[in-house]
C-alpha cells in the first residue's frame, strides 16, 4: 500500500474517531440533562383524600411542605368513591403512597398492604395525642401503629346549628333554643307562623348513615346502655331500642306536621347546609365539621351551636373513637424515606394547618396552636368534649375480637337501621319496630353463630359491668376486669 493511501486511511480513522467522541459527548450531555431533570423534579408522592372538609387544609399543608422540601412533591387526589377506588387499587396492586382511611385496618394488615409506623410514633410521640387516639383495629394493631391520627377521638358527635339571622328576624334569642322535643315542636310552629311559612324549623338530609347516627344519639337520652349497635351491659348486639324507635318517630312527626323542610327526604348534607345558610330553616343537625363547611363553602357566618333536642331534654352522647380518622401508608411504597419526611413534618404542622386554621374539626393532637377562622370553633370544641364519650371497645380487652367482628359483620345482610329509618320517615315502611326487630334478631343470630366458631372469644368480652353510660371508659377500666 502506498504512502498516499496510508495518509488517507489515517485521516479517515481520525475523522471517524472524532465523530465517535462527539457523539459520545452528546449522549453524555443528554444523560446528564435527564438526570438533572429528575433531580430538579424530585420525587412525587401520591395521596388520596376522602374527607371534603379537609381538602383546603391539606392543600395548605402540602404547599407549605413542598416549599420547605423542594425535592418532594405531593400529588393529592380527592376520591368521591373512596372505598370502591381503594379496593380497586388494592386488587390491582396500584395503591397510592398514602391515603385517608376507609377500609378496615385488619383487612389491610391481612394482605400486608399497610405500613407499620412505629418508626415515627415512639412512645414519646404517642403521648402527644389525646386519650382514646390509639385503639385496636383503628390506629393500632397488636399495639403497633398503622395510622397517622387526624381528628380527635372525642369528636363527630352531632350538634344543632341555629341561624342567627332567622332568630333576629323573628325576635328569638338564645334563651328560646329548645332542649326537649316538645319545646322544639312549639318553637317550630311559632317559626312557621311568624315567618308566614317562609322558614322551616329544621332541614334534614336523607343518607342512611346520617339517620342512624341521629336516632342513635338522640336515643341515648332514653336508652343510654346502647350507644350504637351493642348493649355493653348484656353483651349482645342491639339496634331495637326504645330510644331509637322514639327518635325515628319524632323525625317523622316533624315531617308530617310541616315542621321539617319537605326536601329533607331527598337531599344530601351539602344541600341541607345551603338551605340553612340562606335562611330557609332555623336549625340544622349535623357534625362538628359543618362549621367549616358553613363558613367556607356557603360563606355564612351568623350561626351558633347547641346540643340536639332530646325527648325530655335529658343529656345524650356519642361513642367516641367510632372512626379512626387517619392517614395510612402503602406497605410497598417505593419512597418510604420521603413519606417519612412528610409524616414527620405533619407531626409538627398538620393538626394546626388542616384542623384549627380551617375549622374543619377537632385535632387528635394535644396542645395545638393556630387561629380558628370563625369564633364558634371553641363552642364546637366545648360541645364535642362534653358529648363524645369513650365507651368500651371489646378489641382492647381481647385482640381476637378484631377477627371475630370481621367474621360476624360478614354474615350480616344489613349492617344497620339507617335505610329503615329513611323508609319510615318517607312513608315507604309502615311498621318501623317490626323492620328494626328483624335486623336486631339477624344481628343476634349472626353474633352467637360466630361465637361458636371462635373459641378464643366469648360473650364475656362484650359485657362491661364496670361501665356506666356518660362516664368515660378508660384504659384502667379494662385492667379492673382483668
Amino acid at each position: 500500500m502506498g504512502e498516499t493511501s496510508m495518509k488517507k486511511i489515517s485521516k479517515f480513522m481520525f475523522s471517524l474517531l472524532a465523530v465517535l467522541l462527539l457523539l459520545s459527548a452528546c449522549n453524555s450531555d443528554e444523560e446528564d440533562t435527564d438526570s438533572g431533570s429528575e433531580d430538579e423534579d424530585g420525587v412525587t408522592l401520591t395521596f388520596w383524600n376522602r374527607y371534603p372538609e379537609l381538602r383546603g387544609g391539606f392543600e395548605d399543608l402540602i404547599e407549605q411542605f413542598e416549599a420547605e422540601h423542594p425535592g418532594i412533591n405531593i400529588e393529592k387526589q380527592e376520591v368521591p368513591e373512596p372505598e370502591t377506588q381503594l379496593r380497586t387499587a388494592l386488587s390491582e396492586g396500584d395503591l397510592p403512597d398514602m391515603w385517608t382511611n376507609i377500609v378496615e385496618l385488619a383487612e389491610l394488615i391481612e394482605v400486608d398492604a399497610v405500613k407499620n409506623l412505629d418508626e415515627i410514633f415512639t412512645d414519646e410521640v404517642k403521648g402527644q395525642f389525646q386519650e382514646g387516639t390509639w385503639f385496636e383495629n383503628g390506629t393500632t394493631a397488636d399495639s403497633s401503629v398503622y395510622g397517622f391520627p387526624l381528628a380527635s377521638a372525642r369528636s363527630k358527635a352531632m350538634i344543632m346549628y341555629y341561624n342567627k339571622d332567622v332568630f333576629d328576624m323573628l325576635g328569638l334569642t338564645e334563651g328560646d333554643i329548645p332542649q326537649s322535643w316538645e319545646e322544639f315542636k312549639e318553637l317550630g310552629q311559632t317559626i312557621v307562623d311568624d315567618s308566614g311559612g317562609a322558614v322551616y324549623p329544621i332541614v334534614w338530609n336523607n343518607p342512611g348513615w346520617a339517620n342512624e347516627q341521629l336516632v342513635s344519639m338522640m336515643g341515648t337520652a332514653i336508652t343510654p346502655e346502647v350507644p350504637w349497635q351493642e348493649n355493653y351491659k348484656e353483651g349482645v348486639p342491639q339496634v331495637l331500642t326504645e330510644g331509637k324507635v322514639e327518635s325515628a318517630k319524632f323525625l317523622k312527626e316533624l315531617l308530617d306536621e310541616g315542621l321539617m323542610a319537605p326536601q329533607s327526604v331527598e337531599i344530601g348534607l351539602g344541600e341541607a347546609e345551603a338551605t340553612f345558610s340562606v335562611g330557609q330553616s332555623a336549625f340544622l343537625w349535623s357534625g362538628d365539621w359543618v362549621g367549616r363547611q358553613l363558613f367556607v363553602e356557603t360563606e355564612f357566618e351568623n350561626w351558633g351551636v347547641a346540643p340536639l333536642p332530646t325527648k325530655d331534654g335529658n343529656p345524650y352522647y356519642y361513642h367516641a373513637g367510632s372512626e379512626a380518622t387517619s392517614i395510612r401508608v402503602n406497605n410497598e411504597t417505593e419512597h418510604w424515606e420521603e413519606v417519612k419526611t412528610f409524616l414527620e413534618y405533619s407531626l409538627e404542622h398538620l393538626h394546626e394547618v388542616v384542623y384549627v386554621n380551617t375549622g374543619a374539626g377537632l385535632p387528635a393532637k394535644e396542645d395545638v396552636g393556630g387561629e380558628p377562622p370563625f369564633e364558634q370553633y371553641n363552642d364546637i370544641l366545648e360541645l364535642e368534649n362534653e358529648l363524645a364519650i369513650p365507651v368500651p371497645k371489646p378489641a382492647e380487652f381481647n385482640s381476637e375480637v378484631v377477627e371475630f367482628n370481621k367474621a360476624y359483620r360478614n354474615k350480616l345482610e344489613v349492617g344497620g337501621i339507617g335505610d329503615v329509618v329513611v323508609g319510615y320517615i318517607t312513608g315507604n315502611i309502615s311498621d318501623l319496630e317490626a323492620e328494626i326487630e328483624q335486623i336486631d334478631q339477624e344481628m343476634k343470630d349472626a353474633f352467637f353463630e360466630t361465637l361458636d366458631e371462635f373459641s378464643e372469644v366469648s360473650q364475656d368480652d362484650y359485657i362491661y359491668p364496670n361501665w356506666e353510660p356518660f362516664a368515660p371508659y378508660t384504659i384502667e377500666k379494662y385492667d379492673e376486669l382483668r
